[in-house]
């Protein structure tokens, strides 16, 4: 592609024209926008303006399922890397652009090559909010569940908490691990499948809450808020004297919100939020249209089956954080990823 105005790219060849700037090009042209990029214009766009709240409220930051992973430790290695010679990192579903905030600074811009990409239409807006970011990024308006129309291959593949919110994740995965360099590494999240009764709640919500445009859910979400915040005024816990397998409840004591958020029903709330970001929350569980989870073993069998060596594992009440290094060769995999 080549960028011929300040409005507009060309492809040298098949002459395919495409709106963008210097560091953004909108492909959506070419793809089939739907809920899935409805929603996330809303949730990432300047009417509820997450990047300006989360880069400013470090105790909401910390609150995050993400902070619950080593996440920070790739940036540091991604960051230490481009210090020295070029890093090409592909962030797929890059959202609102924390990751390229985090990894785009003085220090790594000179050899950074950041691709971020997302299906939303306030992509747009990323690169005006982070210093340095024509220097060492470019963005695509592009869904990540087809393969990325670069010839580039990378170093580093990053899709957090994102994978699950396409079509069909495996194959997404495997579209991921395609534009991975051989020894590169790729690192994900992904939801966790919960307790079989939030399972049955969170999917007969969502087949309603799916059916209603971006606004009016995000209201409908509130009352999760609102449910959540209440529940937390409640100064008792509940005791289960053993574990309940059926159930997946497990033994011990917890307080009633918490009790009921991970075994009945999400309704977050959480102060440092406030009220409209926790809505924020909410919506982002129950309205996307596609939002699957999964256990521990089928996300290593992902891995597996695509050449890549699990180097980490980790999982939470919400999430698995799995990061993998893809084969030199085909027939390399451990003997212990086998088992």
């Amino acid at each position: 592609m080549t960028h011929h105005s300040n409005e507009a790219w060309r492809c040298n060849q098949c002459g395919l024209e495409a709106p963008g700037s210097a560091c953004y090009i909108d492909l959506s042209g070419s793809m089939t926008l739907n809920a899935t990029s409805d929603h996330y214009s809303l949730q990432w766009g300047e009417s509820l303006k997450f990047y300006e709240f989360i880069s400013r409220n470090a105790a909401a930051k910390s609150a995050m399922a993400s902070a619950s992973f080593d996440w920070a430790a790739l940036f540091r290695n991604i960051k230490e890397r481009a210090k020295a010679a070029a890093t090409y990192v592909y962030d797929a579903a890059c959202g609102y652009g924390g990751i390229a905030g985090e990894l785009i600074d003085i220090a790594s811009r000179q050899n950074l090559i950041y691709v971020g990409a997302d299906i939303h239409e306030s992509l747009i807006t990323i690169p005006g909010k982070i210093e340095g970011f024509a220097d060492a990024g470019f963005l695509l308006r592009w869904d990540i569940s087809e393969p990325l129309p670069i010839a580039e291959s990378f170093d580093y593949v990053i899709c957090r908490n994102a994978v699950h919110h396409t079509p069909d994740p495996e194959k997404t995965f495997a579209s991921l691990c395609a534009v991975l360099k051989p020894g590169g590494t790729i690192a994900i999240s992904i939801y966790r499948k919960k307790a079989i009764c939030r399972e049955v709640s969170d999917d007969v919500l969502r087949d309603v809450i799916m059916q209603m445009p971006p606004a009016q859910a995000f209201e409908a979400c509130r009352e999760f808020t609102v449910l959540g915040k209440a529940l937390q005024q409640i100064r008792q816990t509940v005791h289960i004297p053993e574990d309940l397998p059926l159930l997946g409840i497990k033994k011990g004591n917890s307080d009633i919100q918490e009790f009921i958020y991970y075994n009945f029903l999400k309704c977050f709330y959480n102060s440092d939020f406030g009220e409209h970001y926790s809505t924020l929350v909410n919506f982002d569980w129950y309205h996307p249209p596609f939002a699957f989870r999964y256990t521990p073993e089928e996300v290593k069998a992902w891995f597996l089956t695509n050449g890549v060596e699990i180097v980490a594992f980790d999982t939470s009440e919400a999430q698995h954080f799995a990061v993998g290094v893809k084969a030199t060769s085909p027939a390399h995999v451990s003997e212990a990823q086998k088992r």
